[in-house]
């Protein structure tokens, strides 16, 4: 299945928590339209139960990945600015906060050409970013 705009919306609305009642506000679309991509993403195995688990494979266009990133400053207050500055970004799952030669450890799904925007035009471009490497998941070999 591959995923339309609006189902990527919902997903992330979902994920977030919002409400059916919120949704129908946020797109402007009838209660019947959310319920109906609700129950198509729910029975191609995007939505589980009340976790939503987005499926990235070639055949959808969505991908994952692992973004390195380390900053030339590491204190608290540098940390709080930079989450800030990634408020709002929709390609970022998770972040963690690493020991070793890097900082943090993003999660990120999404279109390819997206989480390489991301990189180039938003993480680039914020002033305390020393240094970025991206890991892209190639294959999950479960055991």
């Amino acid at each position: 299945m591959k995923l339309k705009e609006i189902d990527m919306e919902l997903l992330d609305l979902f994920k977030n928590g919002k409400k059916v009642k919120e949704i129908t506000q946020k797109l402007n679309v009838p209660q019947s339209t959310v319920y109906y991509h609700y129950n198509k993403l729910k029975k191609n195995g995007f939505i589980k139960g009340l976790k939503v688990e987005i499926s990235y494979d070639e055949s959808n266009g969505y991908e994952k990945a692992f973004i390195l990133v380390s900053l030339n400053n590491v204190h608290n207050n540098d940390f709080e600015k930079f989450f800030q500055d990634l408020k709002e970004e929709k390609v970022i799952q998770e972040i963690y906060e690493v020991s070793g030669d890097w900082d943090f450890v993003f999660m990120v799904t999404g279109p390819r050409e997206n989480i390489i925007n991301f990189v180039h035009e938003k993480l680039q471009n914020i002033q305390n970013v020393k240094k970025i490497q991206s890991i892209f998941i190639m294959r999950h070999v479960e055991i």
